[in-house]
C-alpha cells in the first residue's frame, strides 16, 4: 500500500469523492441545521455573504451558493451547492498538498478527519472540519522545497485563511511551527515566516475586537475551579468515555506508539512536545466544554487531536515500522475509514426524520391556511429527535424548496411565553426568527425564494391523533 500511495493517490481520491457524494446526497440534512441554516437564510434573503465574529474565511464556502442565489437558481440546488462547497474546499486543499506540493503524508493526514467524525458531518459549517484540511496544506507548504513566489503566496494565504476561520486555528498553527522547529533543529525561513505571520494575525484580530461568542466559551472563576476539581466526572469527558472504542481508541494507540518510538530513539524533545501538547489540548477541551454538548459539539471539540497525533505518527513512527507493521496500519486505516463513511450514512436517520416531521406539519398547516406556527419547547422536544434553536429558519428553508408561496415557519418558544404579544405574535407583517433576534419584517423577505401570507401566529399542539392548530 505504501508503494502504491507513492505512485498514485487514487485511494485517497476515492475517499474524498465518497465524502462528496454523501454531501450531495444528504445536502438537506447537512444544511438545514442551526448555524448553516442561519447563514444560508441570511445569504438568500440579503443576496450577500455573511461574516460573523471576524471569521473572514467563511466567504469561501459561500461563494458558490451566493453566485447561484444571484442567478435565482431554485432553492433545492442552492442547498446542494452549499453542502458541496465545504467538501470541495477540502478537496482543493488535498489536491494542492498531494499533487502540487507532492506531500503524500499531508494528503493522507487529511483523511484522519474522517476517523473522528460522525455527527459532525451533518454540521457542514463546522470550522474545525475545514481546519483539518487547511492545516495539513499549511504544513505541506512549510515543508515544501518549491522555489518561487507562488509557494510563498500560497503559504501566506493558507495561514491567513486558517487563522481567520476559528480561534482554535491558533493551536493548529502553533503545533506546526513548534513541531517543524524541533524536527529540523533550526529556525528555517518558512518557520520564521509562519511564526511572524501568526503574530501579525493575532495582532490584527485584537484590533478587530474579540468576539463575545468566542469569549463565552472560556471558563473563569468558580466555573474554572469546579471544572478542574471535577475533571474526571464532567459531561465533556463523559462523551470521550462513551465513544472511546469507536472514535478515540485508534488515535490513542497511534499516539502511544509514537511516544514509545521517541523514547526508544532518545528523541526526548519530541517526546515531551507531542506528549504534553496532546495531553494539554485534551485537558483544555474537557475544561472549556465542561458542561458537555451534543454529539456534533463534542466530536468537533476533540477533532484537532487527530491532526496532532496523525502528523507526529505519519512523519516519525510510520517510517520506522517494519513492512508487515505498515501493512497492518494501512489495512486497519482503510477499514476504519470505510466504517466511518458507512456510519455517516447511518447517522443521517434522526436528521432525515426531523425534516420528514417538518414536512408533515407544513402540509397540514398549508391545508388549514396557516403558515406561521409557534410550538412550545416541551412539545418540540416530544416531536423532534433533534431539537435546536434554528427550527424557524430550518422549516422556512425546507418548505420553500417547493416554491416561495409554500413556505411555512415553525418557531419554538418557551412554555410560558407571552401569547398576548400583539406586536410580535399577532402582527401579520412580522415573523419570528431566532431567540436573540426575534422580530423580522415579512416585507423584507426575498420574494424570489420566500413569501409569507399576512397573518398572525397560531400554536401547534401535539395530540394523540396527530396535530392541532389553535389560536394563541
Amino acid at each position: 500500500m505504501e508503494r502504491f500511495l507513492k505512485r498514485t493517490l487514487l485511494p485517497l481520491h476515492a475517499v474524498l469523492l465518497a465524502l462528496l457524494v454523501l454531501a450531495l446526497w444528504f445536502a438537506e440534512e447537512r444544511v438545514l441545521l442551526i448555524d448553516s441554516a442561519y447563514q444560508l437564510f441570511y445569504d438568500i434573503n440579503h443576496e450577500s455573504i455573511l461574516i460573523n465574529d471576524n471569521r473572514f474565511t467563511m466567504v469561501l464556502s459561500q461563494l458558490l451558493p451566493w453566485l447561484l442565489i444571484k442567478l435565482h437558481v431554485p432553492l433545492r440546488w442552492v442547498i446542494v451547492a452549499y453542502s458541496a462547497s465545504f467538501v470541495l474546499i477540502a478537496y482543493a486543499c488535498f489536491l494542492l498538498a498531494g499533487h502540487w506540493l507532492g506531500n503524500r503524508k499531508a494528503a493522507l493526514l487529511m483523511l484522519f478527519t474522517l476517523l473522528g467524525m460522525r455527527a459532525t458531518f451533518f454540521h457542514c459549517i463546522s470550522e474545525t472540519f475545514q481546519l483539518m484540511f487547511f492545516a495539513p496544506l499549511l504544513y505541506a507548504l512549510v515543508c515544501s522545497r518549491k522555489r518561487g513566489w507562488l509557494r510563498w503566496a500560497a503559504l501566506l494565504l493558507t495561514e491567513v485563511a486558517a487563522f481567520f476561520i476559528h480561534p482554535i486555528a491558533l493551536f493548529f498553527i502553533a503545533f506546526i511551527v513548534l513541531y517543524r522547529w524541533i524536527d529540523r533543529r533550526r529556525f528555517e525561513m518558512p518557520i520564521a515566516v509562519t511564526s511572524l505571520l501568526l503574530v501579525a494575525c493575532m495582532v490584527m484580530k485584537m484590533l478587530c475586537g474579540q468576539s463575545g461568542h468566542d469569549q463565552s466559551f472560556i471558563p473563569t472563576g468558580e466555573t474554572l475551579s469546579y471544572a478542574l476539581s471535577h475533571f474526571f466526572s464532567l459531561n465533556s469527558i463523559g462523551f470521550f468515555y462513551a465513544h472511546f472504542a469507536d472514535l478515540y481508541l485508534f488515535p490513542l494507540l497511534l499516539w502511544l506508539l509514537t511516544l514509545v518510538g521517541y523514547a526508544r530513539n532518545r528523541q526526548w524533545l519530541k517526546l515531551a512536545f507531542v506528549g504534553l501538547f496532546v495531553m494539554g489540548f485534551f485537558a483544555m477541551s474537557v475544561v472549556v466544554y465542561w458542561q458537555g454538548d451534543g454529539p456534533i459539539g463534542m466530536e468537533r471539540t476533540y477533532l484537532p487531536l487527530f491532526f496532532f497525533i496523525g502528523l507526529a505518527f505519519l512523519e516519525d513512527e510510520l517510517p520506522r515500522l517494519r513492512r508487515w507493521q505498515k501493512a497492518v496500519f494501512y489495512i486497519l486505516f482503510a477499514v476504519l475509514i470505510t466504517f466511518s463513511l458507512v456510519r455517516i450514512g447511518i447517522s443521517t436517520r434522526p436528521y432525515a426524520n426531523r425534516l420528514a416531521e417538518i414536512s408533515t406539519i407544513a402540509t397540514q398547516a398549508r391545508d388549514e391556511g396557516q403558515q406561521k406556527l409557534i410550538i412550545t419547547r416541551s412539545t418540540a422536544e416530544e416531536i423532534f429527535p433533534i431539537n435546536i434553536w434554528g427550527l424557524a429558519l430550518e422549516s422556512m428553508l425546507y418548505t420553500a424548496r417547493d416554491g416561495a408561496n409554500q413556505m411555512v415557519t415553525i418557531y419554538m418558544e418557551e412554555d410560558d411565553f407571552d401569547r398576548s404579544d400583539e406586536d410580535l405574535y399577532n402582527n401579520p407583517e412580522v415573523y419570528v426568527s431566532v431567540n436573540w433576534w426575534k422580530r423580522w419584517e415579512v416585507k423584507d423577505l426575498n420574494p424570489h425564494y420566500f413569501r409569507l401570507p399576512s397573518q398572525g401566529y397560531k400554536e401547534l399542539i401535539k395530540t394523540e391523533k396527530g396535530y392541532e392548530i389553535e389560536p394563541l
